[in-house]
């Protein structure tokens, strides 16, 4: 690791020591509440991968919002966001000099999980409405942070559940609440597949491809070797999300809490391990979750070995 790197890598973490849970329901980000020239909103974008370029796409599709920055520590998802604005927005490789921007009204925030945190509350504290992907955060005292940041700055917050805008889900949610179904006391949730028997494969740990700043995609977590497996599929290791529980169980118990009124729960309990993929994924391929509310419980049950 360069001295350049070494030096970027320590002003990451001394970040985190200063900001960094448990995720509140935020009011939705709209165009018209941030407040751009001529009542346009002028976006940038954080993490332009997939998702974020999915998201790009759709803010691109509303008459009064330009793309004016987009940020990404992979040249290959840089030049893909720079030409989805046909080269109207600037390419970042650091998202500080992003928010330094004062022309900047709104943040899209897709990053892997990890590094959900730290760019929304310099956002917030840089006077941006932010979008942020799901889940919120990767720890409960990040989520905290978050929410505190919000509150204080008085900006607009929206986390990426969109499933709750489901047809299907809105009439149940307002079926539930209207008592059709009766006092409901056990909620379960689920979401199988089958990636049975090797999974996302196996790769070794090797030298980061050029283009990529791996120093800066790995920000906050453990200082880790490259691997294929880990930044493409960063949501199966542990310094980096939690699993289909933060992937698919996020959405599927946001419509729970929506739907019951509710936002904490009494007690948490999990179990599950990793019985049968053979690849080089951390978290279980089999796990169900437990949720003890006040009146209710609720459960999420996952296996990506047996999708029935």
């Amino acid at each position: 690791m360069t001295e350049t790197s070494t030096k970027t890598r320590r002003e990451f973490l001394a970040k985190v020591s200063t900001v960094g849970g448990a995720g509140l329901l935020f009011p939705s980000i709209l165009p018209t509440a941030a407040k751009g020239a001529n009542d346009r909103v002028r976006l940038a974008a954080i993490g332009v991968g997939g998702k974020g370029q999915h998201g790009l796409g759709i803010f691109l599709g509303m008459e009064d919002v330009d793309l004016v920055a987009v940020c990404d520590v992979w040249d290959p998802n840089l030049q893909s966001a720079i030409a989805l604005s046909n080269g109207k927005a600037k390419g970042y490789r650091d998202f500080r000099e992003v928010l330094a921007r004062e022309d900047v009204d709104a943040v899209l925030i897709a990053t892997p999980d990890h590094w959900h945190s730290i760019p929304t509350i310099l956002a917030l504290e840089a006077g941006k409405d932010v979008y942020v992907e799901k889940p919120l955060s990767l720890t409960i005292a990040e989520g905290r942070r978050m929410v505190e940041a919000s509150q204080k700055t008085d900006r607009i917050v929206q986390v990426g559940l969109q499933q709750r805008s489901g047809t299907h889900f809105q009439s149940a949610i307002e079926r539930i609440r209207r008592g059709d179904i009766g006092q409901i006391t056990k909620v379960e949730t689920w979401y199988n597949e089958n990636h049975s028997p090797n999974g996302i494969g196996i790769t070794t740990d090797s030298e980061p491809p050029q283009g990529l700043d791996w120093n800066a995609w790995l920000g906050p977590a453990p200082n880790r070797p490259y691997n294929h497996n880990r930044r493409v599929h960063f949501r199966w290791f542990w310094d980096h999300s939690g699993g289909k529980v933060t992937d698919w169980g996020t959405h599927l118990m946001d419509i729970v809490q929506a739907a019951m009124g509710v936002e904490y729960p009494n007690a948490v309990m999990a179990t599950g391990s990793k019985y049968l993929l053979k690849d080089n994924r951390e978290t279980p391929d089999t796990i169900h979750v437990l949720w003890e509310y006040p009146e209710f419980l609720a459960s999420f049950s996952n296996r990506v070995c047996n999708r029935y």
